[in-house]
């Protein structure tokens, strides 16, 4: 078993419909892999982007909306950085 951390930068993309701005996330993920594999149930995740500035600039925005949303882009990042590495199997190869 070994336990990895990372960190990495995602742009999640904004679109105001008349405006699009791209919001650098900083994430440090760690997960267990035990055979080369994934160990499901021990990733964690930090985020952090600057949420004031957001604010500032879209002051209308939920910012329960943009987290959550950002949330599921970054758990998407994660997961596709983890096939990318082997630890997760690569299903888009599959024959139906």
């Amino acid at each position: 078993m070994v336990w990895l951390v990372e960190k990495k930068i995602f742009l999640y993309i904004l679109d105001m419909g008349y405006e699009r701005a791209e919001i650098p996330i900083r994430v440090k993920f760690e997960f267990e892999v035990a055979e080369g594999s994934f160990v499901p149930d021990t990733l964690t995740k930090e985020t952090l982007y600057n949420q004031v500035a957001v604010e500032k600039r879209y002051p209308k925005i939920n910012r329960t909306s943009l987290n959550r949303a950002i949330d599921e882009m970054v758990d998407g990042q994660i997961m596709e950085y983890m096939k990318q590495c082997g630890f997760l199997p690569d299903n888009s190869h599959d024959e139906n």
